[in-house]
């Protein structure tokens, strides 16, 4: 690469990271900023204010960015060069890397948040060990989708819709919710949590979970994580139903990819053991023999860091393949 530095941009459907990342991985400086969720334009304006604050942290003049890599909160199809995010409102068939290379003067580079976690660790997370080629990364939060490395290529499917975890038939009785969200993200994302934990908390007297609702009048997945840090039964027993859909879901994933590597990320792997001891488990129980004893299945090490550095890698990438095709 001509210059030394990238942009990471990850959008999220709450908050926008922006980060300056040199080409070994050490993220020089990074800022994060509440998504405005208000429409196109103010989500737009806002990934554009984003930008300049850590390139003035880092000390770095836009001279010496290469390109920009961008995550985003749905799919990149790569027909049209257009964002759908369905967690954005507005956002259906934004042209954003055409805005963003407009307003950036650089090449721009955008693909699904899911892929380039994916990317993210496979690059940086095996510490000593050798670079994972065949790896699965598991995002969990409001909803749930799946970044999948095979041979050391992303797998983004023909129209960026690959890796939809979320919609893995993991229950045998049909329910309503399912057609809007998918089997596996109705009962094991946040809000399915969520419902879980309110529907066995309902009636009870006693109990941290309990108390909970009765004071918040609603529970929220992290209320949930936290009463069975506390060692609240009803919601242990909600995280283990969780990750036993989980579970399942993983078996299926790894029977079909046999990939060496699950990690698992998003705001509901705070939860830790608690859900990840119940996945492991299921995995085992429901996977194919020789697949699921071999993959290790573990908890990201990247944090929130994970999605722009993802990003950023995706566009160093991106970025050699162009240059090796004009070389040769």
């Amino acid at each position: 690469m001509k210059r030394t530095f990238v942009l990471g941009l990850d959008l999220g459907g709450t908050k926008i990271a922006a980060g300056v990342v040199s080409r070994s991985g050490m993220l020089v400086s990074a800022v994060r900023m509440p998504t405005p969720a208000r429409g196109v334009k103010r989500d737009l304006q806002a990934l554009f204010d984003s930008a300049n604050t850590p390139l003035a942290a880092a000390r770095v003049r836009w001279k010496g960015i290469r390109a920009v890599g961008v995550g985003v909160p749905g799919a990149f199809d790569t027909r049209t060069e257009t964002v759908w995010a369905p967690n954005l409102r507005g956002w259906k068939k934004v042209p954003l890397r055409r805005l963003l290379e407009r307003a950036f003067r650089r090449p721009v580079f955008v693909e699904g948040d899911r892929n380039v976690q994916a990317l993210a660790e496979a690059w940086l997370s095996g510490g000593n060990r050798r670079p994972p080629r065949n790896l699965v990364f598991l995002t969990l939060g409001t909803g749930i989708g799946a970044g999948i490395i095979a041979e050391g290529r992303m797998i983004s499917g023909s129209r960026g819709t690959a890796g939809a975890a979320g919609w893995l038939a993991v229950s045998e009785h049909w329910r309503p919710e399912f057609g809007r969200t998918g089997s596996l993200e109705a009962l094991a994302a946040g809000p399915g949590i969520a419902r879980t934990a309110a529907r066995l908390a309902r009636g009870k007297k006693s109990g941290a979970l309990a108390r909970m609702a009765r004071a918040e009048g609603s529970l929220t997945a992290e209320a949930v994580v936290r009463a069975a840090r506390a060692g609240d039964r009803l919601a242990c027993k909600t995280l283990e139903a969780a990750g036993e859909s989980l579970g399942r879901g993983v078996a299926s994933i790894v029977a079909l990819l046999n990939p060496e590597l699950v990690v698992i990320g998003g705001g509901l792997a705070e939860a830790g053991e608690l859900l990840i001891g119940p996945l492991r488990r299921a995995a085992l129980k429901w996977g194919q023999p020789l697949a699921s004893r071999q993959v290790r299945i573990v908890r990201t090490r990247l944090g929130e860091n994970n999605g722009l550095l993802g990003a950023a890698r995706y566009a160093m990438l991106e970025i050699d393949d162009h240059d090796n095709r004009g070389r040769g």
